[in-house]
């Protein structure tokens, strides 16, 4: 597709279809994991840096708004972190300097690591006990994918886990019972 000769909305579309094959690619199993880890954990950290940390950002502030206990590494009110938490790192490059040593922090502290990242190989990957991967790397990604942004491909990352976290919400909303009204009631009202 030749982005020159598309309208916005050819765009948008060929992006959702890219969403819809890349989040068939990513494991099943993982989204129930990572549920389990957010209901179990004493409290949740959710760190990443640049775009990725915005979309860590955004998944801080739903668990907050559904009445976790939710700390984002770097701001003023994070306590420290111990044995019953649980560290959310977001990279999609899985190489970002900060989260990965927010991760082995995390791990030396005894929390649980659940990194989210595009690279199973990278040092997030291996200092993490769980990965969450979201494949957009490889050869096939420039054959499978027609609208690339970002150094590695972060851009379909991001989107893509925007909505996958999203879900996993949705669903966590859905099957334990937490009122959906709770994230009106939390929600902020210093705006």
């Amino acid at each position: 597709m030749e982005t020159d000769k598309c309208s916005v909305f050819d765009l948008l579309k060929a992006r959702l279809e890219e969403i819809e094959e890349l989040v068939s690619r990513m494991g099943e199993n993982a989204p129930h994991e990572l549920m389990r880890r957010i209901l179990d954990a004493n409290a949740v950290f959710v760190s990443g840096k640049g775009r990725s940390g915005y979309i860590a950002s955004c998944l801080a502030m739903r668990l907050m708004q559904m009445g976790f206990t939710v700390h984002v590494p770097g701001e003023a009110t994070c306590r420290r972190i111990g044995p019953g938490d649980l560290m959310i790192a977001v990279s999609c490059s899985g190489h970002t300097v900060t989260t990965v040593e927010l991760a082995k922090i995390s791990k030396d502290s005894g929390a649980f690591v659940i990194a989210t990242t595009a690279d199973q190989d990278s040092p997030l990957a291996r200092v993490s006990d769980q990965s969450i991967l979201v494949p957009v790397r490889g050869k096939d990604v420039e054959r499978s994918y027609r609208y690339v942004i970002g150094p590695h491909n972060n851009t379909l990352f991001e989107e893509a886990l925007l909505l996958y976290f999203d879900a996993v919400v949705q669903y966590m909303l859905s099957h334990e019972g937490i009122p959906i009204g709770r994230l009106q009631e939390m929600h902020t009202n210093l705006e």
